[in-house]
């Protein structure tokens, strides 16, 4: 009996000193079981997610860091094409080397990105924070459905945002300003579309805080330049010519070949239709009342920061075609300091309001709380998070019906990750780039078979050779497959 008592002190002493470690134990084991039932078809398969396995695939195989369009043929614009960068790209080419190739060894290492992500969130909240607030970031991050709609596919906003916490690690906590440099470039360089802001804003952020800008400046744009060069290496094949430059900013000038003002005319109009756009529009004023509050000269910077990201990636959010996932990580960035905002302002309206009983913490918990539930609610419900196993059952069905042939893919480069490149013949296109591969029915001798979502401009294009050279076979989900007559 005395065993079983000193036992339970035992644990009780050990649960009342470990406790946030145990809360991270289990939400890392909850979101590994969570995901793992539908790794592979929630979210479905997309065309940017494939253009990151070809490209990792091709990287493996023959060295090339470019999607491959055809047997050793790769697309000749691999800058234009890289919307995910190295940093991801290359990660999943090791692994493929080392666990071999396939779909759910890519959808694995984007498991273990979210939990390297998670960890992040953890222990940089526990340096900056407390240990309770380190807890409500990570529930809060955790139970967010838009962080796996995206973490859960290989492209690269989670590891861009790991590299990123890992330099506000650097910078806020070891004031190492080169070391936040290389993680930063190593952010951007993943998802230049989106982590390129981070550039500008931390420029506003050192410029905003008034102390000790070219001391902080110059080091972190030192640091930051290995990841640049490094890219130019791999992907820019011709560095010194300007006209290489030139593609590259007409590009990102506007990559959705739309009208950018009427995008920002729609998108605005939209902002009080957006629940997602009123929910984190709420919280930026928290956040920046939060601002004004605060005394505290280490986390000003963090704050500082993410109102300037936010700011920006709305506007960037404005100039799309309504895309979302552009302001994922100022929605990541706000959940993260959320806890420390939300005590720092009941705090301040407890010293206003000093005939009220409630303690402000408990307060201040209770709200936290009452978001993780909604959050996970929401999650489980109504969260867009778009599953599907299309691209999975049509791989299949080809496999087993055309062991052999050569197969020519219209606009589907989600099916030619997962059918042997030698005998695929793939065109792609994508919205303000040059067509990517060449349009397998225009060939000299097309292939045994070719395979056409609806609604695709290479399908268009050879519409006479299609209807006088193939029999429709059958359609495999939603995929028209057409067998070649003659």
């Amino acid at each position: 009996m005395s065993f079983l008592k000193i036992g339970s002190e035992r644990l009780k002493n050990f649960t009342r000193v470990h406790w946030h470690w145990l809360v991270l134990g289990a939400v890392l084991c909850a979101v590994v079981i969570w995901s793992s039932g539908t790794l592979l078809t929630k979210p479905k398969l997309w065309i940017d997610e494939a253009m990151t396995i070809n490209t990792a695939r091709s990287f493996m195989t023959h060295g090339v860091l470019s999607p491959e369009t055809a047997p050793n043929t790769f697309f000749q614009f691999p800058h234009l094409v890289q919307s995910t960068g190295y940093p991801l790209t290359l990660t999943l080419a090791g692994f493929f080397k080392v666990f071999g190739y396939g779909f759910y060894q890519a959808r694995i290492l984007m498991l273990l990105w979210i939990v390297a992500a998670l960890s992040l969130v953890f222990f940089l909240a526990k340096k900056l924070f407390s240990r309770e607030q380190a807890c409500w970031s990570l529930l809060l991050i955790s139970s967010f459905a838009s962080f796996y709609a995206n973490g859960r596919t290989a492209v690269g906003e989670i590891p861009g945002f790991a590299f990123l916490l890992a330099g506000f690690y650097f910078m806020l906590v070891r004031r190492r300003y080169f070391w936040a440099g290389i993680f930063w470039g190593l952010s951007v360089v993943t998802k230049p579309s989106v982590f390129g802001l981070v550039i500008p804003a931390i420029f506003l952020t050192f410029l905003l805080e008034r102390s000790g800008f070219f001391r902080k400046i110059v080091p972190l744009a030192l640091g930051m330049m290995p990841a640049a060069v490094v890219w130019i290496l791999l992907l820019v094949p011709r560095p010194f010519n300007g006209e290489t430059w030139l593609s590259i900013a007409h590009f990102y000038k506007n990559p959705y070949s739309s009208s950018i003002a009427g995008n920002v005319i729609r998108n605005l109009s939209g902002v009080f239709h957006s629940t997602t756009l009123i929910y984190f529009g709420l919280f930026f004023l928290l956040v920046l009342g939060a601002r004004l509050l605060l005394k505290e000269t280490r986390l000003s910077s963090l704050y500082t920061f993410t109102l300037v990201y936010s700011l920006l990636a709305f506007v960037y959010y404005l100039r799309s075609p309504g895309w979302l996932r552009y302001i994922l990580i100022a929605e990541l960035l706000i959940l993260f300091i959320l806890p420390p905002v939300i005590g720092a302002l009941t705090a301040y309206a407890k010293e206003r309001l000093k005939k009220v009983s409630m303690n402000a913490n408990t307060f201040a918990n209770f709200i936290l709380g009452f978001l993780v539930i909604v959050q996970i609610a929401q999650m489980f419900t109504i969260a867009k998070i778009f599953a599907g196993d299309n691209a999975l059952r049509t791989a299949v069905y080809l496999e087993k019906n055309f062991p052999d042939s050569a197969i020519g893919l219209l606009n589907a480069p989600e099916l030619a990750i997962l059918l042997n490149p030698s005998r695929v013949f793939l065109a792609v296109y994508l919205t303000g780039l040059p067509i990517i591969g060449e349009n397998p029915l225009l060939l000299s001798k097309p292939p045994a078979v070719i395979v056409s979502p609806t609604g695709n401009p290479f399908a268009a294009e050879g519409r006479k050779i299609l209807y006088e050279r193939y029999g429709s076979s059958s359609v495999a989900g939603g995929y028209g497959i057409y067998k070649r007559s003659r």
